[in-house]
């Protein structure tokens, strides 16, 4: 069995090593699914690298470096490449927590791309610091009467220490309601994404909803314009009334005679069919038997039209029944 030359082994090693070591060092410095940019800032304002980089609150990339550039500062950090950074985009440090923590909170804005991947300095903004807390309130604090603030000063330690008992549990709900809402960051930040999506589809819907509006007004219009035109009707109908109420008090005395002297004239038309309805009963057999007996002879001819004599059925009509 040849034995290994150790020479050979120790350099196939070594290569070996370094290329796993370059695999590593690439993928470490390497961001899948994410894009890199970058933003100018004034000063750090406490921000670090890799602290959280949140859009609308949700946490979508982290900061991967700052650099000290001439007298502004260069930070470099890494978002999803879903979010799309307009060329307004802008840029803000912001304090997570009262224990130092910060994030950077990224609003895009604009259309297209963000130029050269940066956001310039016009477009972002830091938190207070102390040492600007001070300078810029030393003025004001030189204008003020000291006498004045002393007594305020013991007017409000007198309160606080009046109300200490209630003051206590206030706090200690403020303090839970941060406790409650630190863990359900994840909830509120979907939250946040639900509500952005709510916006979107109302400003992508904004024309049909103003259009419904327009046709709301039209139907508000119509449904006035035919308030106004039934009002009217009734009024008119109104009037009418009034009208044939006057005219009908107006000739009570006059339609009343008439009526009686009308139902006089058919009952006196009533009385007078009944007789000839008798009349006729009587006089049809007569008259029958005369024209049977001469209507072939050569004497007495009798020539009658129908309906001079009725006929049997007639007759029958004018009793009722047959």
């Amino acid at each position: 069995m040849n034995e290994r030359d150790p020479m050979r082994v120790g350099i196939i090693t070594i290569a070996v090593l370094g290329l796993i070591g370059a695999a590593v060092l690439v993928l470490s410095v390497t961001s899948f699914g994410t894009a890199k940019y970058t933003a100018v800032i004034e000063h750090t304002a406490g921000l670090r690298k890799g602290e959280d980089v949140q859009v609308h609150g949700v946490n979508l990339g982290k900061i991967t470096g700052i650099e000290l550039e001439d007298d502004h500062v260069l930070v470099s950090f890494v978002l999803d490449k879903d979010i799309d950074l307009g060329d307004q985009t802008t840029a803000t440090v912001k304090v997570a927590t009262l224990l130092g923590t910060h994030y950077l909170e990224v609003d895009p804005n604009g259309s297209g791309a963000l130029a050269n991947g940066q956001i310039p300095i016009d477009r972002t903004s830091v938190p207070y610091n102390l040492q600007d807390v001070i300078e810029e309130g030393t003025d004001a604090l030189e204008e003020l009467d000291p006498d004045i603030l002393a007594k305020a000063l013991t007017a409000v330690a007198g309160t606080l220490g009046a109300s200490q008992e209630e003051i206590g549990p206030a706090l200690e709900g403020v303090a839970r309601l941060s406790e409650v809402i630190s863990k359900r960051s994840d909830q509120v930040g979907d939250l946040l994404v639900s509500t952005r999506n709510v916006t979107d589809q109302l400003s992508e819907s904004s024309e049909d909803i103003v259009g419904l509006m327009k046709q709301a007004n039209l139907v508000v219009s119509e449904i006035t314009t035919r308030k106004e035109t039934i009002h009217t009707l009734l009024v008119e109908t109104r009037d009418l009334s009034e009208a044939l109420t006057a005219i009908v008090t107006s000739t009570n005395g006059k339609v009343k005679p008439a009526l009686d002297d009308l139902n006089s004239a058919l009952e006196s038309l009533n009385r007078q069919d009944k007789q000839l309805t008798n009349l006729l009963e009587v006089m049809a057999p007569s008259l029958r038997y005369i024209a049977n007996a001469t209507g072939s002879g050569p004497f007495v001819p009798l020539y009658l039209k129908p309906p001079a004599i009725p006929a049997d059925d007639s007759t029958c009509g004018l009793r009722g029944a047959c």
